[in-house]
């Protein structure tokens, strides 16, 4: 007679292998389920606006902000994120990443945030910084009305 199995003892190589096997198959469809997706087509879907590199830190700012809410709402991963932006670059924009594309994305970690970095560093320069600023300093009412104002102020 052959000894009876306690269904308490400890779970045999073969249990123990197929369990792997299973916990495997779910790792590799999940995987498989994220790689699925077309990112870029999905942001294209939602057309986004292109950034032609005015030196207009509220142009800038917008296309920043609009693309910072369109990949997270799409849950696009962050490695994405710079390459599916840079097709939305044009005129100026377009021509300043072919020049330094390929050096920015040979740093280590260059990332999305690494890239809005180095958007603001090429089209909101320090002399239009520096006249936004004296702008705000000397920024006067005068005949604007208040709502005008206030959104004239909230802009520098």
């Amino acid at each position: 007679m052959p000894p009876r199995r306690n269904p308490h003892a400890t779970p045999t190589v073969e249990e123990l292998a197929q369990t792997i096997q299973q916990m495997a198959q779910h790792i590799g469809a999940a995987q498989t389920h994220n790689q699925g997706v077309d990112y870029a087509a999905r942001v294209a879907g939602r057309n986004p606006p292109k950034y032609l590199g005015e030196e207009d830190h509220l142009i800038l700012e917008d296309w920043i902000r609009t693309f910072d809410k369109l990949f997270d709402s799409l849950n696009c991963p962050l490695e994405q994120r710079v390459n599916i932006a840079v097709y939305y670059l044009h005129q100026e924009a377009d021509h300043w990443w072919a020049a330094t594309g390929t050096t920015l994305l040979e740093q280590p970690e260059f990332c999305w945030e690494d890239f809005k970095i180095a958007l603001r560093d090429r089209f909101y320069p320090d002399h239009v910084k520096e006249a936004n600023y004296d702008e705000f300093v000397n920024f006067k009412q005068g005949d604007l009305t208040v709502q005008e104002y206030h959104t004239k102020f909230v802009q520098l």
